[in-house]
């Protein structure tokens, strides 16, 4: 069915051009005016026309002929505008039996309010600035199915405006985050996303190859190794906000191409990072939602600083009754997990013990989180690249920011001892040799980076697409994402 319409589509697109006219012009110079202007410029005009004709740009999403007059609403970016077309005052009238619901066209003539009230433009003339081939899905219901709008996402869009209204939000969302960057002296730089060893992250990379020096590279998990460097490079406030990738599972709050933001601060600890984080949500939120509470899927999440605090040991007590200072090795705590009978979580699947202390974490303590919560002092084999507490060597010196069960911001002090670093990536090579694909790769360049000497540091990591998806109320990721990666349909 949808072939004949094409079809018949096709045949109105060659018979204008049997008339001379090209329905993909190469130049179309729109109106520098959108529909959001033009309603407000004639918001108190009458039922007369105005004196000065302008033009409006837009899709036609509605047409009805009757006879000698005929009606259009056009639609931008920002809005719809009727345009009314009549025999006795639009030139080449009859055109327009060969034009479509989906056609892109500009009218040009004089603005007026109907009897309704409906700002309309009398159009003079109009021209076809493209020609719509396939149909718009049926006006009043659209697209239905939930991974058919995700695939066609700008058809979604087109008819439901509301969509791109929430893309500029997570524009200006990102722009804000920049602003406050900025406006505290940070420098935004770039570092690779094709790398030789991937690292930053315990995560499974994707694998590509360079054709032209035969050889695998990695698109990176994080770019937290080359950002360090710069750090010792000497710049002291840098940030990068950019894709990476990562080769794990989908749920409604993981994609494998993601935009995150990471910032390194010289001479800055995970504490005074904390403070920062309210200050920078605080910000972001007051700007673009003009509140420190957000709605979202019906729970209120209030962002009020200061935010409550919790160490990882403390978390997991109040949660699951474990106590970690006790369960001090992988086999006395897998064996703790066994006794209690933990639900939802599988003693078997990690093969050391930060893994397993990671599995217990996320499955338990992490979903009964749900306001915001700075999580403290992970065990120090949960992150390799971390600086040791000094009052505590068996914990870091870091937090996450946990909200409504997810990992929001992971922030720690940067390890930038070399022998310890050194010492660390060889007990992740154990690991992996025991079957861990997320264990870190020893980079022998990050090391003589830090022999030369790397300041001490925090560094802050913030899943934007998470904190969006929360500001815009998405219930999964995926819809935060204008093109989240979908199985071809073929």
């Amino acid at each position: 069915m949808i072939d004949e319409y094409i079809n018949e589509r096709i045949k109105k697109l060659e018979k204008l051009r049997d008339l001379g006219i090209n329905p993909y012009p190469q130049i179309v110079l729109k109106s520098k005016k959108s529909s959001e202007e033009l309603i407000k410029k004639y918001a108190k005009i009458g039922e007369k026309k105005s004196k000065i004709a302008e033009e409006f740009a837009g899709r036609i999403i509605g047409f009805r002929s009757m006879g000698n007059i005929a009606f259009a609403h056009l639609q931008d970016e920002y809005g719809r505008i009727q345009a009314v077309f009549q025999s006795k005052e639009t030139k080449k009238y009859e055109l327009l039996k060969l034009l479509d619901v989906g056609d892109i066209l500009i009218v040009k003539g004089n603005f007026f309010k109907t009897k309704k009230g409906e700002i309309s433009i009398s159009a003079k003339e109009f021209t076809l600035a493209s020609k719509s081939i396939r149909p718009l899905p049926e006006k009043f219901h659209g697209l239905i199915d939930e991974e058919l709008k995700l695939r066609k996402r700008e058809v979604d869009a087109i008819m439901n405006p509301e969509i791109l209204e929430k893309f500029r939000k997570k524009s200006k969302i990102v722009k804000l985050i920049r602003e406050f960057l900025d406006n505290n002296g940070f420098l935004e730089v770039q570092t690779p996303v094709l790398q030789t060893i991937y690292g930053g992250a315990s995560a499974e990379p994707f694998i590509t190859y360079h054709n032209a020096q035969d050889m695998k590279l990695y698109l990176r998990i994080a770019p937290e190794i080359y950002l360090k460097r710069m750090i010792t490079a000497g710049f002291e406030k840098i940030y990068e906000l950019g894709n990476k990738y990562r080769n794990e599972g989908m749920d409604k709050s993981h994609l494998q191409e993601i935009i995150d933001l990471e910032f390194y601060w010289a001479y800055q600890d995970y504490e005074g990072l904390m403070k920062f984080t309210e200050k920078l949500i605080s910000y972001v939120l007051l700007k673009s939602n003009n509140s420190l509470k957000l709605n979202y899927q019906g729970i209120t999440l209030d962002f009020t600083p200061p935010y409550k605090r919790i160490t990882f040991r403390e978390l997991l007590i109040e949660h699951t009754g474990i106590d970690i200072d006790v369960f001090k090795d992988y086999a006395s705590l897998k064996k703790e997990i066994l006794r209690k009978k933990i639900k939802g979580v599988d003693p078997n699947g990690p093969k050391h013990y930060g893994a397993l202390l990671d599995e217990l974490y996320k499955r338990t303590a992490r979903q009964k989180i749900i306001q915001p919560t700075f999580m403290t002092d992970y065990p120090v084999e949960m992150i390799p690249l971390a600086k040791m507490k000094e009052s505590d060597s068996s914990k870091i010196s870091s937090f996450q920011l946990l909200v409504n069960t997810w990992e929001i911001i992971k922030a720690y002090n940067e390890l930038n001892n070399p022998l310890d670093q050194r010492k660390r990536f060889i007990e992740q090579q154990e690991f992996m040799k025991l079957g861990d694909k997320e264990a870190h790769l020893l980079d022998e360049e990050f090391l003589q980076s830090l022999e030369y000497g790397m300041p001490p540091v925090a560094g802050w990591g913030l899943g934007l697409a998470r904190f969006c998806m929360m500001i815009m109320d998405e219930a999964s990721i995926r819809e935060s994402v204008f093109f989240p990666l979908m199985k071809p349909e073929n």
